[in-house]
């Protein structure tokens, strides 16, 4: 009786513990993140790259309902000429991201789905993110994209 009790307690952790994992992860995910770093690393070499300087910033907030929206900023962004020129504008543009949508979490992937998004190809699209909690720090890996120079990130 004893070791069956055991046995199948055993089985049960085995069962539950990824729904833990996964509960955990979606837990604490919930609240408002302020982005303090922001890098590619280019899949073929290996360089880490910082598009956006040294301190970007920028938050992302996860509702306990499941859904997600955030935004990015560089480090170095130039208040523009007024009114901003085409050029002001286009690099307004290209020195920030943004995005909005249900997520859902499954271990330590977050699938997001886009509602909105500052590139629309993605809006409408579910994208993975692989997301880790390191005591305070939420480290967000994206999936691989290509940067404007052509480079996997």
């Amino acid at each position: 009786m004893k070791a069956l009790l055991i046995g199948a307690t055993a089985l049960t952790l085995l069962i539950v513990t990824p729904q833990l994992a996964q509960a955990d992860l979606a837990d604490q995910l919930v609240g408002v993140w302020k982005g303090t770093g922001f890098a590619h690393k280019v899949l073929e070499t290996g360089e880490l790259r910082k598009p956006w300087g040294d301190k970007p910033s920028g938050v992302a907030t996860f509702s306990r309902g499941g859904y997600l929206t955030y935004q990015f900023l560089a480090e170095a962004r130039k208040v523009p000429q007024s009114p901003p020129t085409d050029q002001d504008r286009a690099l307004l543009y290209n020195t920030m991201a943004f995005g909005s949508g249900p997520y859902r979490v499954e271990g330590d992937k977050v699938f997001m789905k886009y509602d909105n998004s500052w590139n629309q190809t993605w809006t409408g699209t579910e994208r993975v993110q692989t997301m880790q909690i390191n005591g305070k720090v939420l480290i967000w890996t994206s999936a691989p994209l290509k940067t404007p120079d052509g480079k996997e990130v």
